[in-house]
């Protein structure tokens, strides 16, 4: 087949993949369960702040940015994941998390479960050891998702870095853990979307796992 009707039939893939490229869509992620052990020191997430900055118009598109500008409005910004584009690249619509979910609970959550499988017991007001858990507080500084097109397919990349600081080993001067991923796909379907930004918040908690000291 020649590279050019190749080349055509992967452009009207894309095309109609996404279809709603052009409008704002809203993309759920699952919670994953957390289950802390029976015993161990006690922590509590008593601050998470969502320190990314965005841009109306970046040269970049790993750099955030919304298509209606809405780049002050915090009840846009906190929920936004990526943004689309067409087969030549140019920024469209955006991708946010539904309303009631933000990118800190996001993080927050994955926080949990690693902390509580390298030994931490993850408490909230209310629960045991609350008053004498130790206070982490959450910079999520990077959590973005970017396309990136290609001859015959579209590469999705997303990235997260997260900085924690706190009274506790390791933690004291803060410390900063990432993830990332990438994967090529014909069209940028949700279910695309989806399975990059999983796999990168995986690969954040296997940072965690890896470098955060066990419990003393």
């Amino acid at each position: 087949m020649p590279q050019w009707v190749r080349f055509s039939i992967v452009m009207l893939a894309i095309s109609v993949g996404s279809g709603c490229a052009v409008t704002r869509s809203e993309m759920d992620l699952a919670e994953v369960p957390v289950e802390n052990p029976a015993e161990g020191p006690e922590v509590t997430f008593v601050r998470l702040v969502d320190a990314r900055d965005f841009e109306l118009e970046p040269g970049d598109p790993s750099t955030p940015s919304l298509k209606n500008g809405e780049i002050e409005n915090a009840s846009i910004t906190s929920r936004a994941l990526a943004r689309k584009r067409n087969g030549y690249g140019q920024a469209l619509g955006d991708i946010l998390l539904p309303e009631g979910s933000t990118v800190t609970g996001v993080v927050e959550n994955r926080l949990a479960r690693s902390f509580a499988n390298r030994g931490y017991r993850v408490v909230e007001e209310g629960q045991r050891g609350y008053t004498e858990a130790v206070p982490l507080e959450v910079s999520v500084e990077r959590f973005w998702g970017w396309f990136t097109p290609g001859f015959f397919t579209i590469d999705l990349q997303f990235e997260t870095l997260v900085r924690v600081t706190g009274p506790l080993a390791g933690l004291r001067h803060g410390k900063t853990f990432q993830g990332a991923s990438k994967e090529s796909f014909a069209a940028a379907m949700d279910d695309n979307w989806r399975r990059v930004l999983n796999a990168a918040l995986d690969n954040l908690e296997a940072d965690i796992q890896a470098t955060l000291p066990a419990p003393e």
